[in-house]
């Protein structure tokens, strides 16, 4: 009906609703009491039948309307996996399709597990069809390669996920429901919300979760999911009442109202922990339920295990080695006893209510609370033995599972199994880079990495290897400073090695488009440098290492004045234009473009962005895409086009949204703040970059906190109110050095310490010649003209001259200052030149009317009537 553009009202969703509620669990509460207590008591379903309404209500909605959201908050042991499942069944019985998928608690699981799961049940009922090969990294375990532009990739994958929920869901409503969502790796957030956004038919989707657990990494997915105005489910304790029916039914008795308190205060009303406690109390009476056991669930389930024989425990602490869910193959083959005891120990589990049989020959801990004690409690001698012994039967029933093969060989922690460790982490790795799983992809390098030291042979060369896979890894995940450490160790490994084969390798392993800095600001790394500049003499190097030793030249020397870094771009050019290979090519224009000024070379940069441009799109570089448009920005600006930058920065935006290119998402909300900055709107400026910092945190950035201050900084200027930053500009002399001093100088001028501001060096330090020249050039204009040092003012006014036509900084979209012809106007009035003093402040007003400024406007205006 929305189709049509008619409006079902608030009337046919509640008949929706309603229909949903036929079961059970949404009749009257009468009806529904008696009901229940003739459940076995271990499936009860006590105390939750408001929160069950109200997810049929969002179910109601999204089968009328179209896409919703519930989200199922609640600390661990609430009943988030109960309701759900009751909510399941609800939905199974009135005609849904539901994909069930749980993010695993435990390490060692495969990769946007709870996506897999999900969709392969989808499968089962509504096949893809066409869209099976897109498909493919989450419907096949498959040993695909891993290539390609992984950006594009990873866009169709999630595309096709929402075509296929919608092509479903035009038969009958589709549900996706996630469980333990605090445990998801970060492609499945990404997934979450990347398809909860682009869906369009009767599609829901229900994610159950622990708030305080992983808040952090939950922060951007909840706030993205917020858009679609998701039911929120919080789920507290039990009333007394509940309890009181949950302890008679489990205990199998009358409990007296005394004990009922007592207990109902010690859980919380917490459900699994009145389980615990019912079932403690019905072995060992009231006592110790209520007084003898310390408070907490975990002491509780240590009290019952202790009351199990000790053969079933060591069967209970081998399956908890395994993880939550095991195979009971598995667990005979390791045991080392006898088929027999392994079932009779785990019949005990079972019996007590430690374990369910979620499907034949497996058993699964009835919560993970339950697993995590079991293992925790185990010595680490006993932990690693168990589990080399769960990966040699593993590796022998199903050798396909690298991601369980990977997890136990690591913790097996021996020399024998090392080799194995490494291996079985690089296929679980590769596995997890096709589904863009790029987090769990480090982890499991990073275990391999660990593991390569015990390794026979060839130790170094392993470890460079390694350490170029980890590298990319956190390069596509957006973690560029861990990615420049991971480098760094390789280069060590190689320098002591003494192998320049290595060296080439630790060099050239960077093959991913980074668009910040790699290191920090006005830091060289010479020893690299100068090992790159040896490395490029060699004349036995093929053309493709070569171009990219050259790519790694032109990084080490970005924005210095250096001939070396502009020669190596130049070059790069050159010997990718005769390969056939798109993404080196592509990573030689990009190198050129760093090696130019942003400024004075804006338009040969704009024919390099163009030529960058053209090449992505017709090879599907989404990320080169980014990039090319980013230099389109940066000339734009320095050319004085304010129509174009916006429109670049438009598409910009929307190439990182719809990509979900992490970098450029901030790098795009710092050209917000810019665009807000020119057009006088601070405060909407400020909430961009106090926003940039905290993804930039996120992110792992080296440049978080500088970025931060500079960005700040250049606001509080042109607002007349930097003497508020003196002591932050202190605080960033140690980070970023000599550049400050200008800047400290100007804050403390500002604040009124005049006399204090005169002592500081003022002219001393030498900018490099980068996108920041004319920023850090205008500042220190700006100390000279307030301090009235006109022996100073000649030698800025020759840096600044090749830049009057320009605002100072803007060519970086992420920060800009004031335009530097009023900056030259005041050098020129303060020397007594006051024909160009007038010519410069005209050209200023004129550059801020083009750029819709009122503030520089003002300025300019005001100081050319002086």
């Amino acid at each position: 009906m929305d189709q049509l553009g008619l409006d079902p009202g608030p009337a046919l969703v509640e008949v929706e609703a309603a229909i949903l509620g036929q079961r059970l669990d949404l009749l009257p509460p009468a009806a529904a009491t008696t009901a229940v207590e003739a459940e076995r008591p271990e499936e009860m379903f006590v105390g939750r039948e408001a929160e069950l309404a109200a997810l049929g209500q969002a179910a109601a909605e999204a089968r009328v309307w179209g896409p919703r959201v519930a989200l199922v908050s609640g600390e661990a042991g609430a009943g988030k996996t109960r309701l759900l499942s009751r909510f399941v069944e609800d939905l199974s019985a009135t005609g849904w399709l539901v994909a069930l998928g749980r993010c695993p608690e435990v390490e060692g699981a495969p990769p946007a597990w709870a996506w897999v799961e999900a969709l392969r049940h989808l499968a089962l009922q509504a096949p893809p069809g066409a869209l099976a090969p897109a498909l493919a990294p989450l419907l096949d375990e498959g040993d695909g390669e891993v290539g390609g532009d992984v950006t594009a990739g990873r866009f169709r994958l999630h595309r096709a996920v929402a075509a296929w929920l919608d092509a479903a869901a035009a038969g009958r409503p589709v549900a996706v429901v996630l469980d333990d969502l605090h445990a998801a790796d970060a492609e499945t957030l990404l997934l979450l919300t990347s398809v909860a956004e682009t869906t369009a038919g009767a599609v829901l989707f229900v994610a159950a979760l622990r708030p305080a657990e992983n808040a952090e990494r939950l922060a951007d997915t909840m706030a993205v999911l917020a858009r679609r105005s998701p039911q929120r489910i919080a789920l507290g304790g039990l009333a007394t009442p509940e309890v009181e029916r949950l302890l008679g039914a489990l205990a199998r008795t009358t409990v007296d109202p005394d004990t009922v308190a007592a207990l109902a205060e010690r859980t919380g009303g917490n459900p699994f922990y009145v389980r615990e406690s019912a079932r403690l109390l019905a072995a060992e009476g009231t006592l110790v339920a209520t007084s003898d056991v310390p408070e907490g669930v975990r002491d509780v389930l240590r009290r019952r295990l202790a009351h199990l024989p000790s053969a079933a425990v060591s069967v209970l602490r081998l399956t908890a080695t395994v993880g939550r869910e095991a195979d009971v193959r598995t667990l005979v083959g390791a045991s080392g006893a006898d088929e027999g005891t392994v079932l009779g120990g785990l019949e005990a589990g079972l019996s007590a209510g430690l374990l369910t049989e979620p499907a034949p020959g497996r058993v699964r801990f009835v919560h993970g609370l339950v697993c995590d004690t079991i293992y925790r409690d185990l010595p680490q001698l006993r932990r690693t033995r168990l589990h080399a012994r769960i990966a040699a039967v593993t590796r022998r029933l199903d050798p396909d599972d690298y991601p369980a093969l990977a997890y136990h060989y690591s913790r097996a922690a021996s020399t024998d199994t090392a080799p194995l460790a490494v291996e079985y982490a690089v296929r679980a790795a590769e596995l997890a880079e096709r589904r863009y799983a790029y987090d769990a992809a480090i982890e499991l390098l990073g275990n391999a990495v660990d593991a390569a030291a015990s390794v026979p042979g060839d130790r170094d060369a392993l470890r460079v290897d390694l350490l170029g896979r980890l590298l990319r890894a956190q390069a596509r995940a957006g973690a560029v400073a861990a990615a420049q450490q991971t480098r760094t160790r390789a280069v060590d490994i190689a320098i002591a090695a003494g192998r320049d084969e290595l060296l080439i390798a630790a060099f050239t392993a960077w093959t991913v488009p980074s668009p910040w800095l790699r290191h920090a600001y006005g830091a060289v790394d010479h020893t690299a440098v100068e090992l790159l500049t040896r490395l490029l003499r060699a004349d036995h190097l093929d053309p493709v290492t070569r171009c990219r030793l050259l790519d790694a030249l032109a990084t080490e020397l970005d924005g210095e004045a250096d001939p070396r870094g502009v020669a190596a771009g130049r070059e790069a050019v050159a010997v990718s234009r005769r390969l056939d290979d798109p993404e080196l090519r592509a990573l030689a224009l990009a190198a050129r473009a760093r090696t130019m000024n942003y400024e004075l070379e804006a338009s040969q940069r704009l024919e390099l962005a163009g030529e960058l441009r053209d090449l992505a799109d017709e090879h599907g570089l989404v990320t080169w895409r980014w990039v090319a448009e980013q230099v389109i920005g940066h000339c734009a600006a320095a050319l004085n086009d304010p129509e174009q930058l916006r429109a670049s920065v438009t598409r910009q935006g929307q190439l990182a949204e719809t990509y979900q290119l992490k970098e450029a998402q901030v790098l795009h909300l710092c050209s917000l703040a810019v665009l807000a900055h020119v057009a006088g709107d601070f405060g909407t400026a400020r909430r961009h970059y106090d926003e940039v910092a905290e993804q930039m945190r996120r992110q792992g950035s080296l440049h978080a906190e500088a970025f931060h201050y500079l960005a700040v900084a250049t606001l509080l200027m042109s607002q007349g109110r930097f003497g508020e930053h003196v002591e932050a500009t202190r605080r960033m002399r140690p980070s970023l050095g000599p550049i400050v001093d200008d800047l400290l100088a100007l804050a403390l001028i500002e604040s009124g310490r005049v006399d204090e501001a005169g002592a500081m060096p003022i002219g001393r330090h030498t900018y490099r010649p980068d996108y920041f020249q004319s920023s850090l050039l205008s500042v220190r204009a700006m100390v000279i003209v307030a301090l009235g040092r006109r022996d100073l003012a000649q030698p800025v006014i020759d840096a600044l001259l090749p830049f009057r036509d320009q605002l100072a900084g803007l060519s970086t979209t992420a920060a800009v200052v004031r335009p530097v012809a009023l900056t030259l106007g005041e050098l020129f009035r303060l020397t007594g030149r006051t024909e160009e003093a007038a010519e410069h402040f005209r050209l200023a007003a004129a550059l801020a009317r083009r750029w819709g400024s009122p503030h520089w406007l003002a300025q300019a205006t005001a100081a050319l009537a002086d």
